[in-house]
This record gives structure tokens, sequence and C-alpha cells, in this order.
């Protein structure tokens, strides 16, 4: 890059070549500064909306150690007739065709389903196996995000959404306490199984309103998410910044090199 910098043949002195070249060094990285900064500004305030409860399900279930009295369903290709739901037993066991009895409690999803693919693989050729939490057991609620200790605790009875926080001890310093998501599963009149959202914000608690701390109930799942800034700040010095750092340096020995 330096090379078409200082390509031209000008009739000046060393010194003075040597001075136009470091100005249009100069003016070049100020250009580039201002792109990064404007790149920086779109990405900030472009709104990349998803369907997070979802992607927030399978992230729980991938760090959750089932337990006695989660619901669980299984679903078996191409065989769909082994395909079931069960529920784990106080030894920590379920039951399957073919399988007999199984010890599961401790175990994740992705390794119930190696453990499956096993041994189902004797009865039937190629099997996937596709393991989920239908239902969590009772007792135990989740906060995950920006919080200072993340993961499951006991339900106490009356236990509301302060209370968990607290247990978790606190939010951390970039946490969007405005937007915080409490995720439920219950039943409907028809006993499928339906998910709610309830959004509600911190700021209300530090100014005397506890009209939405809400109760929670066994299976809920509180997530406190990091600001947006903070968070797109984070991809542009992981992914931007050291590349423009690394732009920069390489102009500059060029430079060095061709005095």
């Amino acid at each position: 890059m330096t090379s078409s910098i200082c390509k031209e043949k000008i009739p000046l002195a060393d010194d003075a070549k040597w001075l136009l070249c470091k100005a249009r060094f100069l003016k070049m990285t100020e250009i580039l500064r201002k792109i990064i900064s404007l790149l920086l500004i779109v990405i900030v305030f472009f709104d990349t909306s998803t369907l997070f409860s979802l992607e927030l399900t399978r992230m729980m279930e991938s760090s959750y150690n089932i337990s006695s009295g989660d619901v669980i369903s299984i679903s078996v290709s191409p065989a769909e007739e082994f395909s079931r739901e069960v529920s784990v037993s106080p030894d920590g066991t379920i039951d399957l065709p073919l399988l007999g009895n199984l010890k599961v409690s401790g175990m994740s999803t992705s390794s119930l389903e190696k453990l499956l693919t096993d041994k189902f693989s004797k009865y039937i050729s190629s099997p996937k196996i596709s393991v989920s939490i239908k239902r969590f057991s009772s007792y135990r609620v989740a906060i995950i995000g920006q919080i200072q200790r993340s993961g499951y605790f006991e339900y106490n009875e009356g236990m509301k959404i302060l209370d968990l926080i607290a247990l978790a001890g606190g939010p951390m310093d970039y946490a969007d306490s405005k937007n915080i998501k409490v995720y439920r599963k219950s039943k409907d009149s028809n006993g499928n199984i339906k998910e709610e959202i309830f959004n509600l914000s911190m700021d209300s608690f530090f100014q005397g309103d506890l009209s939405k701390n809400i109760e929670l109930t066994p299976g809920d799942i509180v997530y406190i998410p990091r600001q947006k800034f903070t968070t797109k700040t984070k991809w542009i010095s992981d992914n931007i910044i050291p590349w423009t750092m690394l732009t920069s340096f390489a102009i500059s020995i060029a430079i060095i090199l061709s005095k």
C-alpha cells in the first residue's frame, strides 16, 4: 500500500518526498478512522431482533443436568414408534422399549443422545436421536445472562424475582436491567404446554415500586441481557479493531522501509 502512496516520481528532494508520503499516510489513516467510526454507529443501531426464546431453551438444556422429576422428550428416527415422553423416576432412571431401565440422572441432553444412539444402534440402522427437556423438575428456577452467579437455584414457596437476583449475587456492571425477561412454561386448558414471556425493569424496584417484583414458579428461567451498546462494542473490539491495528502497523512498517 505504501508503494501506491509514494509511487509517483516527484521532482523534490528526498526529505520533501518523505514529508509528502507522511502527509498522505496521515490522511489515509484519518479516512480509515472515520470509516471505522461510521461502521460502529451502524452496528450499534442496527437492530437484529431474533426469536430468542428457542435459542435460550437450547442453551439452558446444553448445560443442564437431568434430575429426578424431569419430563424428557425422546425422538427416535426412523423408528418413530419408539419416540415418547418419559418422566425421570426418583431413582434417576427412565424406562424405554428395547432398552429397559437406564440411569440418566446427572447427564446432559447431549450425553443422553449419544448414549441412546449407541444403544438403539443394536436394533435400528443409523438411528437419529433427539432429546429435549419437556418440563423441568419442580422446586428449581434458573437465572442466566449478566448475573454474578448464573445457574439453577432451589425454589422456595413465595420466591420472587428480586430474591433470585439476590441469591445469584446481583447483576453485572453491563446488565440491561430495563429488559429482564422471565420465561415460563405452563399448561393451557387443553393440557398443551405453552410458553409465556414476562418483561420487566429493575428501575422501578430502585424507585421503591415493587409491583412488578413478580412471584416465580418452579421451572422459571430469568434472563438478564447485556446492554446493546456493550454487546456491539465487544464485537467490534474482537473482530475489527485488531485487523485495523494490524493494517496500520503494516502501513507504518512499509513507509519506514521505503525511506
